[in-house]
């Protein structure tokens, strides 16, 4: 016997609701305009190499990017797309200039745009990208996302090295000392559930 649910946006859902997804290796430049009409979702992974700006900046060897794109519109039917980007990175340690892998994860709500001005009316919840022909380049959306989520300063979570001056104990008190922003976060976090 078959049963009917309803959701606010569709009449009938089936156990895959969602189309399938591409895997493997992610094409560079993609139709995103023709996506978001047919609401596909689209994952794989990213060689390094093809991110230039991030191979100046990581280690490649030890580098490994993972991205997922689901294409749709909104309910004012603007295009818009939500990335997801997963990457582990090779940096290097600020303290004792060793190796240091770093996960990175990001998520972004992007709306399409075609020209500077549809850009500027682009609501706040929605970074804008401006797109003047058919097809996109996912590989700079997944360089631009890991860009932005690189740490100022990478360095172990463990005390790798000894400043001169400081004790082993001195150095691990200034590592558990509470950050300013996340106790600043925190605030903020109280202030709005009340």
């Amino acid at each position: 016997m078959s049963s009917c649910v309803f959701f606010f946006d569709k009449t009938w859902v089936s156990p895959y609701y969602a189309r399938p997804m591409k895997q493997g290796i992610l094409p560079k430049r993609f139709d995103v305009r023709k996506a978001c009409v047919r609401e596909l979702e689209l994952s794989g992974m990213v060689a390094i190499d093809n991110l230039p700006r991030m191979l100046s900046v990581v280690d490649s060897d030890l580098t490994t990017v993972t991205a997922n794109f689901r294409f749709g519109r909104d309910e004012e039917r603007r295009y818009v797309i939500v990335v997801s980007v997963d990457a582990q990175v090779g940096l290097v340690c600020e303290r004792c200039l060793g190796p240091l892998e770093v996960p990175l994860k990001t998520r972004s709500d992007l709306m399409l745009c075609s020209t500077e001005a549809q850009a500027q009316q682009c609501p706040s919840r929605y970074e804008p990208v401006i797109v003047e022909d058919e097809a996109m380049d996912l590989y700079d959306v997944i360089e631009e996302e890991l860009l932005l989520a690189l740490p100022v300063a990478p360095k172990h979570d463990h005390a790798c090295v000894e400043l001169p001056g400081q004790s082993q104990a001195e150095i691990e008190a200034e590592d558990r000392k509470p950050n300013p922003f996340e106790v600043l976060a925190r605030l903020t976090d109280d202030s709005s559930e009340s």
